[in-house]
């Protein structure tokens, strides 16, 4: 009888991730069925409004705080969104939420603006983002985001915030 082996660390790492996407996937159906219900139920929509704003509260909060440093048609861009209009409507207080691939992206790009903008200021930040990047293979952080490159991106962002690889803001 062959022995078994404990899992690799990555196959513990991608079977930690398969169990968050199923826990999230059961919450959205939780959710969705607590919202129908209390709208089935007469509920006033009002409260329904406010838990919801507060959901997507962090997702608009970075939505306009990269619109603030790289512009909404960047943001739509590194969203793989088709229009600038979509940015706006995720930035409203009462929008929609972006798709979840969109948020996935939004995510990256806000922890990533944040880091480097920590160590580089807004101004150098920007310019890093849109630069082709010799630690991206010439894609500039913005391209390399939206292709979902988070390890390189997190590469990158080492460089930039170490000195190494980091416009300054004249770039």
């Amino acid at each position: 009888m062959p022995e078994s082996s404990d899992p690799s660390p990555e196959q513990q790492r991608l079977l930690a991730i398969t169990r968050a996407v199923a826990a999230a996937e059961q919450a959205e159906t939780a959710l969705q069925d607590a919202l129908d219900a209390a709208r089935d139920a007469g509920d006033p929509e009002d409260p329904i409004r406010e838990a919801l704003a507060a959901r997507g509260a962090g997702a608009r909060t970075a939505v306009r705080e990269l619109v603030a440093g790289l512009g909404a048609t960047y943001v739509a861009a590194v969203a793989g969104a088709a229009s600038k209009d979509h940015v706006a409507a995720w930035a409203a207080p009462d929008g929609p939420a972006p798709a979840p691939d969109a948020a996935r992206r939004l995510r990256l790009a806000h922890r990533v603006w944040r880091q480097v903008a920590d160590s580089r200021g807004d101004a150098a930040t920007r310019a890093w983002f849109l630069a082709a990047n010799p630690a991206l293979a010439g894609d500039s952080p913005l391209v390399a985001i939206k292709r979902d490159r988070a390890q390189a991106i997190d590469a990158a962002v080492d460089a930039a915030r170490s000195g190494r690889g980091a416009p300054d803001a004249a770039s």
